[in-house]
């Protein structure tokens, strides 16, 4: 969770709402009673929230001032307008519908108590909570690190191993990030170069063609539904090309849905949701498109890869499906595996050569954008970076729109040390294929590496290498036996 249960990125108050629009599903009576049921347990949920932000206060934890004041933003934008307009109504409303099992009559007495529900309860709790919020934000400050808590240092310190699972630095994290910026920055150069375009400040150049006319969607009623198309589009393709490296081969569904509006100010541009274990709801890529315009089409193959396939939607469908494995195994991630995995997806998606040399820019960005993460999440938390400091390193070595990168800097503030996972255990499972082609020469079967890192579940880095040394032995002593027979 970080340091603050209360926040505008994923912050209890908000996955709530999210959870009980989205996740629970409505099917019969005992569905909608069980609704009702958990609308009625809110207060006490965010009365123990309350008590934690409490706790948390007298220790001297206290989220940073623009966390506190996009939380309120959030909370009264639930709370604003009619209750027939708020979205624990009107998706219930929805949900009933669309299941298809209640009457005219039925439908309208669980509609009302959904809303007499509201009013009592849910409301006036998410007001209470807002009054808490509002006393906290007098005494909060404009420090973003967390360095500025007790023991802020050693804190951050066991962050950066719970989500890496290595025992880096905070210095050689920085070190390691300010190294790749760099590195990256010259391959974008000379892919820049290829395309006759500007090379000397690649981040500019990068923005320039982030707003190129001809790389964006015309504005129209469809163009968010077109947007939504083409991505959906994207997976279908590289999922006919999965039994080229996996020999779990191709997802059976995977689809592509717009965020809601109330979640779009202040969520990322995508991210994935599992397959529900029991078959009932498929992987989905979300997207973002509070802004249209940001959308450029050489970047959405990378998302796409990243989100959805080979990335996240089909590693965790994949874990899902091993026999034998623990249910807390399927459903628990270490950062620095699952999100290295979905960096190793958007090079596989190269490597399928499913790009051409503009989505390959698009990688490349993505590329960078993370290991400009090392640098800036380790800038903010340790170096006393201020959150404007940190936008501004963002802005120029990627290109992004500011607007993205305050969202993406935001994160990190609250979510110390995650964002440092993704490069991390990307160039781990890079320098493990590496060892394991080197080592095996014509016996390596990449399709067998996959399976070998995706049937392993999700795993700390250590243990992961632990796994690839034991393939590796087990695969160099077959061909040894091969040969000597």
């Amino acid at each position: 969770m970080g340091p603050y249960p209360v926040n505008h990125v994923f912050g209890v108050q908000v996955d709530l709402i999210n959870f009980l629009s989205n996740y629970h599903k409505i099917k019969g009576r005992r569905s909608v009673r069980r609704y009702l049921q958990r609308l009625r347990m809110v207060d006490d949920k965010l009365a123990g929230l309350q008590e934690s932000l409490t706790a948390r206060e007298t220790e001297g934890v206290i989220p940073p001032r623009f966390v506190i004041e996009k939380s309120i933003l959030q909370i009264d934008d639930f709370l604003m307008g009619p209750v027939e307009e708020n979205p624990l109504y009107t998706s219930f409303v929805e949900r009933m519908t669309e299941a298809g099992r209640f009457s005219k009559n039925v439908r309208a007495k669980w509609e009302n108590r959904v809303k007499q529900a509201l009013v009592e309860i849910v409301i006036p709790a998410y007001q209470q909570l807002r009054t808490v919020l509002e006393l906290l934000f007098l005494k909060a400050t404009d420090d973003d690190g967390v360095w500025k808590l007790p023991d802020g240092e050693a804190y951050y310190a066991f962050l950066l191993r719970t989500h890496t699972t290595t025992d880096m630095t905070a210095a050689k994290v920085h070190q390691l990030g300010l190294d790749e910026v760099e590195r990256i920055t010259g391959e974008i150069g000379v892919i820049l170069e290829k395309l006759g375009l500007p090379a000397e400040s690649p981040g500019k150049q990068l923005h320039s063609l982030m707003e190129a006319p001809q790389y964006h969607y015309e504005e129209s009623e469809k163009r968010s539904d077109q947007i939504i198309e083409d991505y959906q589009a994207i997976l279908d393709e590289v999922n006919q090309k999965l039994p080229e490296f996996f020999s779990q081969g191709k997802m059976d569904e995977i689809i592509v849905k717009r965020l809601p509006d109330y979640k779009e100010p202040d969520s990322p541009i995508a991210y994935a949701q599992a397959p529900a274990m029991n078959g009932s709801r498929p992987g989905t890529m979300w997207i973002n498109l509070r802004d249209p315009d940001n959308i450029y089409k050489w970047g959405m193959r990378t998302l796409a890869y990243h989100e959805g396939i080979p990335g996240h939607i089909y590693q965790m469908g994949q874990v899902q499906k091993i026999r034998g494995l623990p249910t807390f195994r399927r459903t628990y991630s270490f950062n620095a595996h699952i999100e290295g995995w979905a960096l190793y997806a958007e090079r596989l998606g190269w490597e399928l050569k499913l790009e051409d040399e503009m989505s390959n820019l698009g990688r490349l960005q993505a590329l960078l954008w993370r290991a400009v993460r090392l640098v800036v999440d380790t800038g903010i938390h340790v170096k006393r970076w201020t959150r404007e400091e940190a936008i501004e390193y963002m802005v120029e070595k990627t290109g992004l729109p500011e607007r993205d990168v305050t969202t993406e800097v935001e994160r990190y503030i609250v979510m110390p040390g995650q964002a440092c996972a993704y490069y991390i255990g990307y160039l781990k499972l890079l320098s493990l294929r590496q060892k394991a082609k080197a080592t095996l020469g014509d016996s390596f079967d990449l399709k067998a590496f996959h399976d070998m890192v995706i049937n392993s579940g999700s795993l700390p880095l250590t243990l992961l290498e632990t796994v690839v040394n034991a393939h590796i032995d087990q695969a160099a002593g077959f061909k040894a036996g091969v040969l000597k027979r």
